[in-house]
Parts: structure tokens; sequence; C-alpha cells
């Protein structure tokens, strides 16, 4: 059924502080080479909100495994994590709804963010476009990066490993280097003052993510974790009440 345009899904923006919010979601960047043949590529994307630098990981499905294997990496490229992470309501991440509308986060998501260290935050149905700094970045990796990509040289054999590192020089010779055009700052100098505030991920969660290890949660709720005394502040584009009412 169509919505009106009064109900139709609108895009607010809001800035937040350094370490506040990551932002994620998958991308679907086609066929290309893999191995001896070829194959349908999806890349999970994610952008730390207050600097803008962008991390990608590649894969061939988006089942739940993959998803939360690929946000451990990239949080890990980005240096570590933000006090919550923001995603639409894929079902690799969630186990539907409650009757308030409120979303049930699957259990291995919730398991993995708090080993993290962050808080799963979820768009309220039909919002996805709260999200829309990561919305930004997957229009630019599709536009920009995959065009920089069918540049390269690829091997006689990519692999989704050889992806996922060109991808990674993208960000850091490419996107890091560009003065963004709402921030008026440059990415990677941003970056770099981000990342003192960001929680590292432990060698042993991502080796449990590669099925190298095995790790009981975190004791205690997240908010609980340690992290560093000024975690940045809001800048209130839009009060960041009214932002709250759409998600979770």
């Amino acid at each position: 059924m169509l919505r009106s345009a009064e109900t139709a899904e609108t895009e607010l923006r809001f800035e937040t502080g350094p370490g506040i919010q990551t932002q994620g979601d998958w991308a679907d960047v086609g066929t290309w080479p893999l191995g001896e043949g070829s194959a349908e590529l999806f890349a999970f994307v994610v952008i730390l909100g207050c600097s803008r630098m962008p991390a990608l990981r590649f894969a061939t499905d988006k089942t739940r495994p993959t998803t939360l294997r690929l946000i451990v990496r990239c949080v890990d490229d980005l240096g570590g994590a933000t006090a919550e992470f923001l995603t639409d309501r894929d079902t690799a991440l969630m186990n539907g709804s409650r009757s308030d509308g409120a979303p049930i986060y699957a259990p291995e998501w919730v398991d993995v963010a708090a080993l993290l260290g962050t808080r799963p935050r979820a768009c309220r149905a039909y919002r996805a476009k709260t999200k829309g700094k990561v919305e930004r970045v997957i229009r630019e990796v599709k536009e920009d990066f995959l065009a920089w990509l069918g540049g390269q040289v690829l091997p006689t054999r990519p692999t989704l490993a050889w992806y996922d590192a060109a991808a990674r020089r993208w960000a850091i010779e490419v996107v890091a280097t560009r003065r963004h055009r709402t921030t008026k700052r440059v990415v990677g100098e941003a970056w770099a003052e981000e990342r003192g505030l960001l929680l590292p991920v432990s060698g042993r969660l991502s080796a449990r993510m590669e099925g190298q290890d095995t790790l009981v949660p975190l004791p205690g709720p997240v908010s609980a974790r340690q992290k560093p005394a000024a975690v940045g502040e809001v800048v209130e584009v839009r009060p960041l009440a009214a932002y709250a009412e759409l998600v979770r």
C-alpha cells in the first residue's frame, strides 16, 4: 500500500559528538570476479557519526553470522567501538518487534554488542533514513568506490580478503584525505581525534568471530563498560530528544 506524502519517510539531519555513534548497513555491490569465477558481492558498510570515517568489508551472503563477523571487523578497522551502534531493522540483527514497536534484538547481536562495549540501536519501522550518514556513504561506495575499484589491477583469482584490502586503501587514501562538506573538516584528521575515544576490539573477540576461540559474554550492562570520562557531546542540529523518538 502506498503511503501518503505526510507519512512518507523523511530524513532527519543530526550531529553527534566524537565517540557517540557508529552507523552500519548492507550494500549490494553487484557481480565481481571471485576465485576462478564470479559471484554477487555484498559489503557491510559502517561510518563513525562524528568524523565520518568509513569502513567496509565484503561477503557473498548477508546471514546473521556473516553480519556479526563483519561488524566486528569494521569496528576494528575504525579503531574501536562508539557508545552506540545504529542500524535499520535488518533481520540478521533483529528477531521482530514488541507490541509497542520496540525492536527485539537477536541474542547473538546483543552478545556481540556487549563484548564490543556498544549499545545496539535500531531505527523505528519505516524510518531507515534516520541513519542517513551510512546511507550517504553507501551511495558513495556505489558511485565512487566501485569506479575506483574497477580501475585497479585485479589479481588472477581475487579473494574476499583482496576486496577488503582494496576497500581499506580507498578509505585511507581517498576518503580520509577529503574535507567533508558537512563537517568542513578533513575526515582523516577528525578520525585521528575520535579514535582516542573508541573502545578497542579485543583480540579474543576477533578470534571468536573468526571461529578460532570461544568467549563468555561480559558481565553487567553495556552502560558499565570502561570508557573515557569525556566521550563527547551532542551538537544540536536537531534536539537529540527528537531523534530519540525515532530509534529504540
